[in-house]
C-alpha cells in the first residue's frame, strides 16, 4: 500500500479529490470569506485593507500598535526579549487570533479554522505583518497538483527516452 502511493494513478486520484473538496469548501464558505461584510468587520476588528490576489487569497498588512484612528498606540503592547533582540511577535500573534475569534462569533462560523487558513508574516521592524487568508483546501489542492504534475513530466520524460531508445 505504501508503494501505490508514490503511483502516478494515486497522484492523480489525490488531485483529482483535492478539486472536489476545495469546490466544496468553496462554496461552504467562499461567501463569507469574500463577502463585503467580511471585509468590514476585519477592517473594524482589525484595522486590516484586505485586498484579493488572482488565486482568490485575501492578504492585507496590519500593525496592531495603530489603532481605528490612526494613531500609534502600545498600551497593550508586550515585549518579548529573545535571543537576537526585542519583539511582540506573540503578542501580535495573540491578539489577531481573539480578534479573529470574535469575528467566528459574529458571523456564527464554529469551525472557522477547519476552511480558512491564516498565515501571518512579520515584514519589518517598526511590526507590520502581512496577513493571507486562505481557504484550506486550496493550499492542499496546489500540493497535489504539484505532486501529480511531478510525476506527469517524469513518466513523460520516460516515455519519451524509451521512444526515443527504440528508434
Amino acid at each position: 500500500m505504501n508503494l501505490f502511493k508514490h503511483t502516478f494513478i494515486y497522484k492523480t486520484y489525490q488531485f483529482i479529490k483535492s478539486i472536489f473538496i476545495y469546490r466544496k469548501d468553496k462554496k461552504l464558505i467562499g461567501d463569507t470569506l469574500y463577502s463585503d461584510e467580511f471585509k468590514l468587520v476585519l477592517k473594524r476588528y482589525l484595522n486590516l485593507n484586505i485586498k484579493k490576489d488572482w488565486l482568490g487569497r485575501l492578504y492585507g498588512v496590519i500593525n496592531p500598535l495603530i489603532d481605528i484612528d490612526g494613531k500609534f498606540n502600545v498600551n497593550n503592547m508586550v515585549i518579548e526579549l529573545d535571543d537576537n533582540n526585542t519583539n511582540n511577535d506573540q503578542y501580535v500573534k495573540t491578539w489577531i487570533h481573539k480578534q479573529l475569534k470574535l469575528i467566528s462569533d459574529l458571523f456564527k462560523i464554529h469551525r472557522l479554522y477547519e476552511y480558512i487558513n491564516m498565515d501571518i508574516t512579520k515584514l519589518d521592524n517598526i511590526d507590520n505583518y502581512l496577513i493571507v487568508f486562505d481557504i484550506v483546501a486550496r493550499k492542499e489542492m496546489s500540493n497535489s497538483f504539484k505532486k501529480f504534475i511531478k510525476h506527469f513530466i517524469f513518466y513523460g520524460i520516460v516515455a519519451l527516452a524509451v521512444f526515443l531508445f527504440i528508434l
